[in-house]
């Protein structure tokens, strides 16, 4: 490779330099530097064409696309076609799938490592064709991407052929009909996303992406999809699998010994069905389970290697049967005597907030055993406290090594909410004693510095005991005081190392104490 592109370099040096050869007639490339026989500049030698073809097709595999590529026939006879060798083909701009196909029709090159295609709202059978040509030559990546991908494609589907060789399927077809093979082995395949799909057809998805069918299957994502009421699949290769708003979803069995990684969300709680899972995962490791739970209807089996929970998000204020805390209740309690490193939890505090059992009321003392606790907290535009649902999820974790904490605000401008609130009950935080003699290490990002936040701040530093590292990421579009930053360090002990990051002048500046 390195041979090659000194090639390369030393042809357009020697192009660009001052130094002109004389003509040499016999070369395999001629670039006119005047009228030919009209008096003007004699011929100059076309030394970049005159070198091979793999080093041709390293520049023209570097251009941003297919129809940039094939623009350089008009150079000269020799970069004629040459396009057609390329192994990647790249559409970026909204493609007209009928173009699409004529181009890959005229594809010489044996083996194609990539395709990548936007399209537009073509014929859908022009989708099926490009796929149907591709599928033989494909030896890497295959993207196809629709530009509107929440509008379906009008009428039609499309079948799926077998891509033997293909390793990485990308499909988002704007809920698009999608139909499986019924025979056929994606032999090659490790990573498969099919967004915005209507599945159909006589193959059952599960059956079409298990292990017989997908012997080399490790990523599998299937987001924003119709069509499937039943989703089975026993894969022993797979490693991570990402299920998001199957939106007709109504019973999900997954048998798989390497899976490591789950992702469940948005596919049971719409509609008021009740969750139906079976789950046989024995390694697995991370768990998003941000879906509808019923420990009498989801099977997750033993789950001793899990270190990573994450659960529905929940409101902060709201009733105990309120179904956006409900779930991730019953989730936590189902873990409540097994050890897990870390556990997020997403708490969203809605405009108006209803008067009634605060959330952490609502968490009893039946919760996993965890190390790390990170929270993910959604803020309307009113300003409402957390300081006192945060102070009750210390008190019932209270043995953590680790807090992370991220506060999202919405940016509409709206009247703060009163002392009043609901948010600042009850108001016993600001005063109660809490030890959090584990807690070494503090990260909290998005803070505005508002009265509210340094008054948890100060606290907070008042009740960890060994606290070696504490990090405030303030929010980029706040101005903060020098006053407030020495107003914090001065509550911060000696031993305690405390990192601010400020965003002044269009840059981030950091102070170490």
């Amino acid at each position: 490779m390195r041979g090659i592109w000194d090639k390369f370099r030393a042809a357009l040096c020697i192009s660009g330099g001052n130094h002109r050869p004389p003509p040499t007639h016999s070369s395999p490339g001629l670039v006119a530097g005047g009228d030919e026989g009209g008096g003007g500049e004699a011929l100059q030698e076309d030394l970049l064409s005159a070198l091979p073809d793999d080093v041709l097709l390293l520049v023209l595999v570097r251009l941003p696309s297919a129809a940039a590529a094939a623009r350089t026939s008009v150079l000269s006879r020799r970069w004629r076609r040459l396009w057609a060798q390329l192994p990647w083909l790249r559409f970026p701009e909204p493609a007209d799938l009928a173009r699409t196909r004529a181009a890959l029709g005229a594809l010489a090159a044996p083996a194609l490592h990539k395709l990548h295609i936007v399209a537009d709202d073509s014929d859908p059978g022009d989708a099926a064709a490009v796929l149907l040509l591709a599928a033989p030559r494909l030896t890497g990546t295959l993207v196809l991407h629709h530009v509107l991908p929440h509008r379906a494609w009008t009428g039609g589907s499309v079948d799926l052929p077998c891509f033997e060789k293909a390793v990485w399927i990308h499909l988002c077809l704007g809920y698009h009909g999608l139909a499986f093979p019924l025979t056929g082995v994606f032999a090659k395949l490790t990573v498969l996303h099919l967004y915005c799909v209507r599945f159909h057809g006589p193959c059952d998805l599960g059956v079409g992406l298990s292990s017989a069918r997908c012997p080399s299957l490790r990523v599998l994502c299937v987001y924003n999809a119709l069509g499937v009421s039943n989703f089975a699949i026993h894969s022993v290769s797979v490693i991570s699998m990402y299920l998001g708003c199957v939106k007709e979803l109504q019973q999900l069995t997954i048998v798989a010994p390497m899976l490591r990684h789950l992702v469940v969300f948005g596919c049971f709680v719409d509609g008021g069905r009740q969750p139906v899972a079976q789950i046989s995962a024995p390694v697995l490791e991370m768990l998003w389970w941000d879906d509808a739970y019923d420990m009498s209807s989801v099977q997750l089996g033993k789950l001793s290697h899990l270190r990573d929970l994450r659960t529905l998000c929940m409101v902060s204020n709201g009733y105990p049967n309120y179904p956006y805390n409900w779930d991730p209740m019953m989730l936590l309690q189902r873990f409540q005597f097994q050890k897990i490193p870390i556990l997020h939890l997403l708490i969203i505090y809605p405009a108006n907030l209803m008067d009634s059992q605060h959330l952490a009321e609502i968490i009893t003392l039946r919760r996993p055993d965890i190390e790390e606790l990170s929270l993910l907290l959604g803020l309307s535009a009113r300003g409402h406290a957390f300081g006192p649902c945060v102070f009750h999820l210390l008190s019932i974790f209270c043995g953590i090594r680790k807090l992370k904490m991220e506060i999202f605000k919405e940016t509409k401008v709206e009247p703060s909410c009163s002392l009043g609130c609901v948010c600042h009950q009850p108001q016993n935080w600001e005063t109660e004693e809490l030890c959090l003699n584990s807690l070494l290490e503090v990260e909290i990002c998005g803070l505005r510095g508002s009265e509210h936040e340094l008054a948890f701040l100060k606290r907070l530093l008042k009740w960890t005991a060994v606290l070696k590292i504490i990090t405030l990421v303030f929010d980029p579009s706040v101005t903060v005081s020098d006053q407030i930053c020495q107003e914090l360090l001065d509550h911060s002990r000696a031993e305690t190392c405390m990192k601010i990051y400020l965003y002044r002048n269009g840059q981030w500046i950091k102070g170490d104490v």
